[in-house]
């Protein structure tokens, strides 16, 4: 069967109708049917969808969702298929959606409507920035829907104030735990619900703009009740990026320069040599601009690091990455983002202990390096080889 996908929206089009996958699900399709109908290893899918190091279980729990989620799209889910001790593969076929096809009334018209909403979505957003205090916090709040019966509500209650633990950790942002009951709304919605799934409960949360609506992340995960922290780490990690260029430190962010931003962390997340320099490539024009930013100098030095720690590049580009962050630093303490990708130059440069101790501190803004942290001190606990403990920290952020 042949799908079409749309990389804009996470959505797959079958029969002439359009559903949106979670994030990690589209990620997940995407790569296996660009190799199709060729297997993919365990680890091929781990570093692209996740970026990070999981259990085949992980990657078994996310396949059962994408498959429950083609079925949904009258897709028969069994093309996904399991190679045994390898990995995955589909039979599908996929092509990108290819707008020349559709009637062109209808195109003109949803081409008008994207237009208007664009630019509704861009002055809203404008005149929030605008109307908020220049050194006033965005407001995040973070709601859950009522659990269905069945469902212990403190258990469920225990996720929704995790959420708010993490991300009230988060710089410039100030995190309420519930919707406000009239007047402005807050500039960023985090809502949670639970929703059945073929394994019994699947939690949904996602990412919404408050003064458009607009969906920003969405992600399912299977809801297990003694264990919330990996949903919630997880989405915090995910939503990280996005939140930190449209607030306190990235407020100053001019629209085009915070959608070049967006794709340099996308391709940085991706991990293969030839991400890495196309991030590296747009960061150079955002870093060297009139107006750099701390995010875009940050996500370089990040970029030059693991080229270094992923693919063998001289040392001599993790030790200039750690020369531009330092005074930045030296300026900016706070920001969790420079202490992370400082730690990540240390570590390519060999410097295990120094590097813990950055990452201890950027995670007090960025708690989703926590298992990050556990896996160094493991290694270090051991007495492992300092190249060892590259591979195994250099996948990112381990969630």
């Amino acid at each position: 069967m042949k799908l079409q996908l749309c990389r804009v929206r996470h959505a797959i089009v079958a029969d002439g109708r359009a559903h949106r996958l979670p994030d990690l699900s589209f990620r997940l399709l995407d790569l296996l049917a660009s190799r199709a109908p060729a297997p993919v290893s365990f680890a091929e899918i781990e570093q692209f969808v996740w970026n990070a190091q999981v259990t085949r279980e992980t990657i078994k729990q996310r396949v059962t969702m994408l498959r429950e989620s083609l079925t949904q799209a009258g897709i028969n889910g069994t093309t996904i298929e399991a190679v045994r001790n390898h990995g995955y593969r589909t039979l599908l076929t996929t092509t990108a959606i290819e707008t020349g096809r559709r009637d062109p009334i209808r195109s003109k018209v949803a081409a008008v409507v994207a237009l208007v909403l664009g630019l509704m979505a861009a002055v809203s957003l404008s005149l929030a920035l605008r109307s908020a205090p220049a050194t006033g916090p965005a407001i995040l709040a973070v709601a859950a829907t009522p659990p269905p019966p069945g469902v212990d509500p403190a258990a469920w209650d225990s996720l929704r104030r995790g959420m708010v633990r993490a991300l009230s950790k988060f710089e410039g942002l100030q995190v309420v735990d519930h919707l406000p009951a009239s007047g402005t709304p807050p500039s960023y919605l985090v809502r949670a619900a639970i929703e059945p799934s073929a394994q019994g409960q699947g939690v949904s949360i996602e990412l919404v703009e408050g003064g458009t609506g607009a969906v920003l992340f969405a992600e399912q995960y299977r809801y297990i009740p003694t264990d919330t922290d990996r949903a919630v780490l997880h989405f915090a990690n995910n939503i990280h990026p996005q939140l930190a260029s449209l607030s306190a430190n990235g407020a100053a962010m001019p629209d085009e320069a915070r959608l070049r931003y967006a794709e340099a962390f996308r391709l940085w997340r991706l991990g293969d040599l030839q991400s890495l320099n196309g991030a590296r490539e747009r960061l150079h024009a955002l870093a060297s601009g009139p107006e750099p930013t701390l995010l875009a100098r940050s996500l370089l030095a990040r970029v030059q690091s693991d080229l270094v720690l992923r693919h063998g590049a001289p040392g001599a580009l993790a030790r200039q990455a750690e020369l531009q962050l330092r005074p930045l630093i030296a300026t900016h303490p706070g920001v969790g983002d420079l202490r992370y990708s400082l730690s990540r130059s240390l570590l390519a440069q060999g410097k295990r202990q120094e590097a813990l101790d950055q990452l201890r501190i950027a995670q007090r803004t960025m708690p989703f390096l926590s298992r990050d942290i556990i896996a160094i001190e493991g290694r270090t606990q051991s007495q492992i080889g300092g190249s060892e403990i590259r591979n195994e920290v250099a996948r990112g952020p381990a969630i």
